[in-house]
């Protein structure tokens, strides 16, 4: 019995972190602050090659978003394992290297461009709201912040989903 507590605590708390409703009094900004936890929660269930930067775990941001802001504070906050967390505002045509790049809603057009730059290379690739999904894409369903995993595309960009995070998304391709 004692188990099967310790094992519904933890899948509800897993759920939890995973399903935050926006609510329409919340505004951009608590939608922006929910993908921001979001982007920091997949960390936990996502494999990067070995042989990257030491120290240092690195999101960046193509496009202005007001999740930039909330990552930020998130960063201040938290590490990454061991590693500190740098977030940087990126342009499209940049090839700089980063654990995470989000493609803001803005530069959607750019998806395409970014996932062969980045090819093997190691990084997740995170859209927003896209209508052709990365290799996880933030999405709004029934007023809840939720996310698409397609595994061919993570796999592409060098870097291993895990099957938590695989059940927990709302489609898999």
């Amino acid at each position: 019995m004692k188990k099967f507590l310790l094992i519904l605590f933890v899948v509800t708390g897993v759920l939890q972190s995973f399903s935050f409703e926006t609510g329409s009094t919340g505004g951009d900004g608590n939608e922006y602050q929910v993908k921001a936890m979001f982007v920091f929660n997949f960390t936990k269930y996502v494999e990067w090659p070995d042989g990257r930067s030491a120290n240092v775990f690195t999101v960046g941001v193509i496009g202005e978003s007001e999740i930039i802001e909330h990552l930020e504070r998130i960063a201040s906050q938290k590490k990454i394992g061991e590693k500190r967390i740098a977030i940087k505002l990126l342009s499209p045509d940049s090839d700089e290297y980063c654990d995470i790049v989000i493609i803001s809603k803005t530069h959607l057009n750019k998806l395409d461009q970014v996932e062969k730059r980045y090819a093997g290379k190691g990084v997740l690739i995170i859209s927003d709201e896209s209508p052709r999904s990365a290799a996880i894409n933030l999405v709004t369903r029934d007023n809840k912040i939720r996310f698409e995993i397609n595994q061919s595309l993570a796999k592409a960009g060098g870097v291993k989903i895990s099957s938590q995070l695989l059940s927990l998304a709302v489609e898999v391709h």
